[in-house]
């Protein structure tokens, strides 16, 4: 369910719709992709917040602006001001949701032009996905996270393919026709 999250980012001014989203997700490369994405973003002039995941060495890695992930103290001050909104919002987040809630509430703070933001468990039901992507990528679909979306990448398909929104504009790395197929139906 979105429930948490959504009541969780309206108590803190929907700051998802802060700026345009391209939604990043797919079994492989989908970090790699929304990196080259906010790169090719940020030499066009545009101020870029990423949001990817897991991270490597550091939180503050999944949250960055301009490529350079985000200071401790403004984590803190975003964490904290994600723990002032539950409470408002009535809601236990997990620890997923809230990163993302913060992350989304820094990016309008400092009013990035765009944000890229890469899913972090499939797509219908990630916390990401209280967004609505101006653009939706798809890098492919493999056997991932079968326990949650069923036993055939065309399960699968369908659930990454949740990410697209009536307005988005699609891109889709996967060549499997029938999976294409799926994708497109979603």
């Amino acid at each position: 369910t979105l429930d948490r999250i959504s009541a969780l980012a309206h108590v803190l001014g929907d700051p998802q719709h802060a700026a345009p989203v391209i939604h990043v997700t797919g079994t492989n490369g989908k970090g790699s992709t929304a990196h080259m994405i906010s790169s090719l973003l940020g030499a066009c002039g545009l101020s870029v917040g990423t949001y990817t995941s897991p991270h490597l060495e550091s939180v503050n890695e999944r949250i960055r602006r301009n490529g350079a992930p985000i200071p401790d103290d403004d984590l803190a001050e975003q964490i904290a001001g994600v723990a002032a909104a539950e409470v408002v919002a009535g809601v236990r987040p997990s620890y997923f949701e809230a990163l993302t809630a913060a992350a989304f509430r820094w990016f309008a703070d400092v009013a990035v032009d765009v944000m890229v933001v890469e899913v972090g468990l499939l797509g219908r039901w990630d916390a990401t996905n209280i967004v609505d992507a101006q653009v939706a990528v798809i890098t492919n679909i493999g056997l991932d996270h079968m326990e949650f979306a069923g036993p055939t990448r065309a399960h699968i398909a369908a659930e990454k393919a949740g990410i697209i929104t009536p307005q988005s504009a699609v891109i889709v790395g996967e060549t499997d026709p029938e999976l294409v197929s799926i994708i497109a139906r979603e």
